[in-house]
């Protein structure tokens, strides 16, 4: 049996990485210090898409912003964001015909930008 005080314990730190998960997803243009313009660029119209809340409405603006983060996607120059791109025109293919595949390939999209970053 967990006793009251330490329930306190256990209930707060969840309850903190919860309230950061809301406040995240709230916050459309979270800063990642030290990109270079043209990855910061890009991050600037997938992030507002990748925090907003998950739901249909998400779905329908990434299939709106696509063709922007395509665009943005191919300029990067400062490092090699090939990756990036084949994810981006994935998600293209999604909007287009697969919209049960949105989320993931979304997802991908991503996944994709913090390997970028991270490289």
């Amino acid at each position: 049996m967990i006793q009251p005080m330490t329930s306190k314990f256990i209930l707060a730190p969840a309850v903190a990485v919860m309230a950061t998960g809301l406040a995240l997803a709230d916050q459309p243009h979270h800063p990642h210090p030290g990109l270079a313009k043209d990855v910061d660029a890009f991050h600037a119209v997938l992030a507002p898409v990748w925090h907003a809340r998950p739901g249909p409405k998400r779905l329908q603006n990434a299939c709106a912003k696509v063709d922007d983060m395509a665009r943005l996607a191919s300029g990067i120059r400062s490092t090699n964001a090939a990756q990036l791109v084949a994810s981006i025109a994935a998600l293209r293919t999604s909007c287009q015909g697969k919209p049960g595949d949105v989320e993931g390939a979304l997802h991908d999209v991503h996944e994709a930008f913090h390997h970028l970053i991270d490289a």
